[in-house]
């Protein structure tokens, strides 16, 4: 047991306790340099019994080479690729520089890490330890991070050491991105790391110092460090034996805290010259290559034997081939105390003894050697950013772009790099970073494409992580200049102006928007099809239904047969707001299906919060809810909060419908809080609209009437057109209640004047309910045909909680008139179709009716979906469409073992006890799991 640290072994002797029985853990240790996170990592890998151990950690130098610490990582396990999917095998094999590269999203490398380490933990549990976290380079600390969320029943322990306040050493130029561990970390389960207990330090003194020390020296060391383990056992070297003892005074300052880097360098200044020099050498290079070292600084006339002395001084050790300093301070302290041009000339050396296989690791010593500008560095540079762009690491082709156009003479190469840096930043998610790119490169670049591409990349930052609007005005000033040297970039740019324009619902924004489409030179498919669906989206807005649903029908052709994901799930938003609810779900299906299969995870959230919107309104509110959780946690993951706030309100919705009410509450109150603050209509409407049907379905007409009134007059940005136009039967309904018949009218002509050229059936079905609650009070008789014809109607469109609302107004009327037979028969059913959506409200003011017409509505077994969780419900309806657990965890981004643990639950909750009752469950009665995706 390490001293004074009973409380950090206990939690971390559960957490393997918690691997052999199956049960996965996470756990970031955080403190400051010395406080003994690396003792505590030790520490678990001697308690792992049983477990299988990995280790890898972060390197400051090979900070800027993507997955190099995953590499490193899963290098002892690399011979079990060929047991994971074969996409993910070859991205994998790709990223670490063992295949060709893999184009892609960045995600597939990461889903691949956690295929790989579920495939070792079958045979056993597994122990993968992380030390130096703060340097890991991003895309190892993204793909590792990725993999900590989603642990579960795996038997994987996965220890994070990460260091407070990193000193960072200056021979890297480029250190502006995000520290790898800060950002992608964040959220994990954290044990912080103090200073040790007075009487703990004490006894760690005691124990390491081979000189008794006086009483008095000791509490002053133990004060002086504050505990810290590290500066605890090295001062108490740099002290002669009578200071120890007492006899003669200790110096006024001890060399504690940040300056502990200087007792190390002390002794390294006590060694002899050449010795220094090796020093140097290895604490430039950090792999930890020990022929690379020796060949290096052979070239700076150093003689190997010196490697005795610097090993003996015990600042260094050599096992199996591999060089290591005693601590990180060390290598520290030896590179900050050397000069300048002493540290050019180790980096020169260094870079002219590594293999050509090395070439990046070679490029960037040359940088940090480069004193002038050097085209020839900056080429290498360039190369370098180009392989780690095609092993998809973004962070680390942004570093080396940037780096190389600092070492750029002139300055439209200088902007051209650095436009690439931009675009690099942003797709590894560091939008702070990629806006200071484009900043850069802005006062220096000539080329109107160059500087259009720039602000690209500026207003789609802007769009995703700020507000719409201002991010239209970016997009549609930059495409003005190259709208005749390059219609397809030009066309790309206002197709994006013109969904930003959409979405903040501004009408002389889109109709822009649309009349430059249209005055684009032809002959590029991008430049068609941006204006077929951006014109239907302006018509839309503005109104006119006849010109918007033939050019949004037009629009959803053309990319239904794009193998591009973001093609089609564009063409199914066209064909949503169509009306073409099954042409639309098709689409999303197979736009997130192709997503999960190319592993595109920063892409699927968009897909999937239109998608969920769409499964809610017809009725499968199981699926809905599913796919709207799963995409919450994918868009925090990916830091998409605008589209965070979209699922948040499809979560609201389907909470309200079936009477969550605090939950409905919570999602709606943070998707507003958002979606107001960014302008963002869409969710901010459909936030309302669940608040507003809370209120319907729990008899607070009044208060729904308000709040579906306050929506529908909602200006841009705070309210959408669409969602008022999908929310119209809802807002006559509460009208009619509350007597306001010229807003119930209001709503009714909106609705109808969509639902003419719409041709859906379900858009007719919610005219003939509404028409029949309006004229119900003066012509019943004519009511009564109009519900007919409503529910008529209702037969054919998909949408079970419309078809049961209807029945419900329905049956209402008729027992109101005292038609009681007729109207259990109508309430019945919508009590059944409730009940099985789960919308308890509705399925209680269903019971209440049928009650009044002297029928008691039979209790329906409730040991179904309502139990189950979203997670749940995806992987059971999964294996009931034939999917194997394997195939399940590529589909869902988990393991293999994590499915068969919640399939367990599955079993459990429904009371069946294999797959094929799942499966013929679902055959049987297919609402049960969600009444599909």
């Amino acid at each position: 047991m390490l001293h004074g640290r009973e409380r950090e072994c206990g939690i971390l002797a559960r957490l393997l306790d918690g691997a052999r029985d199956r049960r996965s853990g996470v756990l970031v240790v955080r403190g400051e340099a010395g406080v003994g996170k690396s003792s505590l990592l030790g520490f678990a890998a001697e308690r792992a019994a049983g477990l299988r151990v990995l280790r890898g950690g972060g390197v400051e130098s090979e900070s800027e080479l993507p997955y190099a610490a995953a590499h490193q990582l899963l290098r002892p396990v690399a011979d079990r690729l060929a047991a994971i999917p074969a996409g993910q095998a070859a991205a994998l094999r790709g990223a670490f520089g063992l295949g060709e590269p893999v184009e892609g999203d960045r995600f597939l490398v990461s889903i691949a890490v956690l295929s790989l380490l579920s495939e070792v933990a079958e045979e056993g549990p597994l122990l993968c330890l992380v030390d130096d976290a703060q340097w890991l380079d991003g895309a190892s600390a993204g793909a590792l991070a990725f993999v900590a969320r989603r642990l579960e029943a795996e038997g994987i322990v996965l220890l994070f050491a990460v260091r407070d306040e990193e000193p960072g050493l200056p021979h890297r130029a480029v250190r502006d991105e995000e520290p790898g561990a800060s950002r992608h970390l964040a959220g994990l389960p954290e044990l912080r790391l103090r200073g040790l207990e007075p009487e703990a330090a004490r006894a760690l003194l005691a124990e390491r110092t081979a000189v008794a020390l006086a009483p008095e020296v000791a509490w002053t060391l133990v004060a002086s460090t504050a505990g810290n383990p590290l500066a605890l056992l090295e001062l108490p070297g740099s002290l002669s034996a009578e200071q120890l003892a007492g006899l003669r005074p200790l110096p006024e300052r001890l060399p504690v805290g940040e300056v502990v880097e200087q007792v190390f360098l002390d002794r390294v200044r006590r060694l002899t010259a050449p010795a220094q020099t090796l020093l140097l050498v290895a604490a430039a290079e950090e792999s930890g290559d020990v022929g690379l070292v020796l060949r290096a600084a052979r070239t700076l006339e150093v003689p190997p034997e010196v490697l005795d002395e610097a090993e003996t001084a015990g600042l260094v050790r050599v096992e199996g081939g591999v060089m290591s300093f005693r601590h990180p301070l060390v290598r520290s302290a030896v590179y900050r105390g050397a000069t300048f041009l002493r540290r050019s000339a180790v980096e020169r050396a260094l870079a002219a003894a590594l293999p050509d296989e090395d070439a990046d690791r070679r490029a960037w010593h040359l940088a940090a050697a480069a004193t002038a500008p050097d085209e020839a560095v900056a080429a290498e540079l360039e190369r370098s950013a180009e392989r780690a762009t095609r092993r998809g690491g973004h962070a680390a082709a942004a570093s080396a772009l940037h780096r190389a156009a600092a070492l750029t003479p002139t300055a439209g190469s200088r902007a051209r790099l650095l436009t690439l840096a931009a675009e690099a930043g942003w797709l590894a998610g560091q939008p702070d970073r990629a806006r200071a790119l484009v900043d850069e490169a802005a006062g220096l670049a000539a080329d109107p494409l160059l500087r259009a591409r720039g602000e690209h990349v500026r207003g789609a930052i802007e769009g995703l992580c700020g507000r719409p609007d201002t991010a239209y005005a970016m997009l549609v000033a930059a495409s003005e200049p190259v709208a005749a040297l390059h219609p397809g970039q030009a066309a790309r740019m206002l197709t994006e102006a013109g969904r930003l324009a959409w979405t903040v619902a501004d009408l002389p924004k889109l109709a822009e928007a649309d009349r430059r489409l249209a005055s684009l030179p032809r002959g590029e498919g991008a430049v068609t099809d941006g204006t077929r669906l951006v014109g239907g989206l302006a018509a839309l807005l503005e109104g006119d239904a006849a010109r918007a649903n033939p050019s949004l029908r037009e629009g959803s052709e053309p990319a239904q047969d794009q193998a591009d994901p973001l093609s089609l799930g564009m063409a199914a938003a066209a064909a949503m707001f169509a009306g073409v609810d099954a042409t639309a779900l098709d689409l999303f299906t197979r736009a997130a299906v192709r997503a999960r299969a190319a592993g595109a995870v920063s892409v699927l959230p968009l897909m999937l919060a239109p998608f969920a919107a769409l499964q809610m309104w017809t009725g499968r509110f199981a699926a809905a809810r599913a796919t709207a959780t799963e995409g919450l946690r994918l868009s925090l993951d990916t830091g998409q909060e605008n589209t965070a706030a979209h699922h948040r309100a499809v979560l609201a919705w389907i909470a309200a419908a079936q009477g969550r009410a605090a939950e409905c509450r919570t999602e709606a109150g943070a998707a507003l809080a958002h979606a107001i603050g960014q302008r963002l209509g869409p969710p901010a409407s459909i936030a309302a609209w669940a608040l507003a049907l809370l209120d319907l379905g729990e008899g607070r007409k009044a208060e729904a009437f308000d709040r579906l009134s306050a929506m529908a007059d909602a200006g841009p940005g705070e309210g959408h057109p669409a969602v008022k136009i999908f929310a119209a039967a809802d807002l006559v309904e509460a009208a009619v209640r509350t007597d306001r018949p010229d807003r119930a009218m209001a709503a009714l002509d909106l609705l109808r004047g969509w639902a003419g050229p719409s041709r859906a059936p379900w858009a007719h079905a919610l005219v003939a309910r509404c028409r029949a609650l309006v004229e119900g009070a003066d012509a019943p008789e004519l009511a009564e045909a109009r519900f007919t014809e409503a529910l008529s109607l209702h037969a054919t469109a998909g949408r079970p909680f419309d078809t049961a609302r209807t029945a419900l107004l329905f049956g209402e009327a008729l027992r109101r008139r005292r038609r009681r037979a007729e109207a259990r028969r109508h309430l019945r059913a919508a009590g059944e179709t409730f009940q099985r959506l789960n919308a308890a409200p509705w399925a209680e003011s269903a019971r209440v009716e049928l009650q009044a017409t002297g029928e008691t509505a039979r209790k329906r077994d409730p040991s179904t979906i309502a139990d189950l969780t979203p997670q749940e419900l995806q992987i059971a309806r999964l294996v009931a469409e034939g999917g194997t657990n394997r195939e399940i965890a590529a589909h869902l981004f988990l393991s293999p073992r994590t499915v068969d643990y919640h399939l367990h639950k599955v079993f459990v909750k429904v009371g069946i006890s294999s797959r094929a009752e799942l499966v013929r469950l679902s055959v049987e009665d297919p609402g049960r799991l969600g009444g599909g995706r």
